[in-house]
């Protein structure tokens, strides 16, 4: 039997004076608490605003 999929697309707009590092720190704290309820990011592509990141997802259903 196939693997159904649940998707989930999340728009991130880490603060936009921020230093790199706290910034990284930022997404990697949305990243980690998505991995904790099962869901693994399957593309993060540029967008064409700068303070935007695509996050998209998916997990078994």
């Amino acid at each position: 039997m196939k693997t159904r999929w649940n998707y989930k697309i999340e728009i991130v707009r880490p603060p936009v004076f921020a230093r790199a590092k706290t910034k990284a720190d930022f997404i990697a704290t949305i990243l980690n608490e998505h991995g904790q309820q099962g869901w693994e990011l399957v593309n993060a592509p540029t967008t064409p605003v700068a303070t935007e990141l695509h996050l998209y997802f998916k997990r078994p259903s």
